[in-house]
């Protein structure tokens, strides 16, 4: 097995109040082919804070919540409410449209820890009938083969002989990877895929660059593995998928192929043909 180099290297500061860590898009890094936006960030104590985000719309794409650490309670315009502890997923298939609420808190010791990631689908499904759907925690498969004490837990795809329980319409191989201190994790990657993984908590190591939360590479298609190494521990977001190869126009929570497409979207978010939630804070 031959490790693939790195080809571009971005980093993303916390932001001011928040902490935020936003990879991506941006200038440097519009996205890395299927994923469009993601956004995360390093351990932080709520205490008995909760952060609210409102009622918002979504069309052509999968805003997908991995929470390592938290809950999130979850309420949309499709009559779902569902509540993710810390290890589980959530994420809307959002299709035509569907709008959606999440109130984010900490652990049982206060700790949030989250990362929300959109997944772009083909044009041919854009417009397919939303849904909702959650994974627990316990369902999350985890394996400790990839690397001598060290954790990867699969939260979509396959690898080393075990299936995530989430149906992607899309073909991606997303994991939350916890490096052991001293530890070293090697993730195979599909020849023709796009690879990439963001640092979400300490410090860790690939293609000899030292890495720090935000930091995100992607991988050129040059070999058939990824290895990350830690010398004090560290968490990383790895990203792979099969690339859609089509146009992509983005604009409040919509993710289509044309701007026109963005436009009527907005038309009819404002008209209520989404749906309609009400807030509850």
């Amino acid at each position: 097995m031959t490790d693939r180099t790195i080809k571009t290297l971005t980093g993303a500061k916390p932001q001011p109040g928040s902490g935020i860590l936003h990879p991506f898009p941006t200038p440097e890094l519009p996205a890395v082919d299927p994923f469009v936006f993601l956004d995360t960030g390093t351990p932080r104590n709520l205490g008995a804070d909760e952060i609210y985000v409102g009622p918002h719309a979504h069309r052509g794409v999968q805003p997908v919540s991995l929470l390592f650490s938290g809950r999130i309670e979850h309420r949309d315009s499709l009559g779902n409410e569902r509540t993710v502890v810390s290890g589980g997923m959530q994420w809307l298939v959002s299709g035509s449209g569907a709008l959606h609420e999440e109130v984010l808190k900490g652990d049982d010791d206060g700790v949030f820890h989250m990362a929300q990631l959109w997944i772009n689908v083909p044009a041919k499904l854009k417009m397919d009938p939303p849904e909702h759907h959650a994974v627990a925690a316990e369902d999350i498969p985890e394996l400790t083969s990839l690397g001598q004490g060290s954790v990867v837990r699969l939260y979509a795809g396959d690898l080393e002989g075990r299936s995530s329980p989430a149906p992607m319409p899309t073909r991606v191989l997303v994991a939350h990877v916890a490096v052991a201190v001293g530890g070293r994790v090697t993730v195979p990657v599909p020849a023709g895929w796009a690879a990439a993984f963001t640092v979400v908590a300490g410090m860790v190591a690939s293609n000899g660059r030292a890495l720090e939360g935000g930091d995100t590479p992607v991988f050129n298609d040059d070999g058939s593995t990824i290895t990350i190494t830690s010398e004090s521990g560290g968490q990383v977001l790895v990203m792979c998928g099969e690339p859609i190869g089509e146009p992509v126009a983005m604009g409040g929570g919509f993710v289509m192929n044309t701007p026109e497409e963005i436009a009527t979207a907005f038309d009819d978010d404002e008209s209520g043909r989404m749906g309609r939630l009400t807030p509850t804070r």
